[in-house]
């Protein structure tokens, strides 16, 4: 691994752990339901600026309703579940519960979907 790759992953994480730092203070004060449309709004906002900037917004039209699905479910829905689990958990247990999620989509993925998971992933899950 570069330094420079160190250097990105630690700021990944950093940036990632602020967030939960962030609604944890910012939550009570603000509400979880601010907090979680202020984050989906200004993800949107830099998506959709990538999107223009790349010339990809006729594929937007098309997609809309499985794209605004999709963001429901993968960021509106869990933000605000975890900005209202912020008033009453700290910041690091929250970080943790949201570290866990990988695992239980491949337990999900196994049981419910029937994918066969190799010994590495099995090895990667424990």
């Amino acid at each position: 691994m570069k330094l420079r790759d160190l250097f990105d992953f630690t700021l990944l994480a950093a940036l990632w752990g602020a967030s939960f730092l962030f609604m944890r203070v910012a939550a009570p004060a603000f509400g979880p339901l601010a907090i979680a449309d202020l984050r989906t709004a200004v993800a949107a906002l830099v998506l959709l600026s990538l999107l223009v900037w790349r010339g990809g917004i006729a594929e937007l039209a098309p997609n809309a309703l499985r794209l605004l699905l999709l963001g429901a479910f993968n960021s509106a829905i869990p933000f605000t579940l975890f900005a209202y689990a912020a008033l009453s958990i700290t910041a690091g247990l929250a970080s943790i519960l949201n570290a866990t999620v990988p695992l239980f989509a491949a337990l999900v993925a196994w049981v419910w979907l029937r994918d066969k998971l190799t010994a590495l992933q099995w090895i990667g899950l424990a």
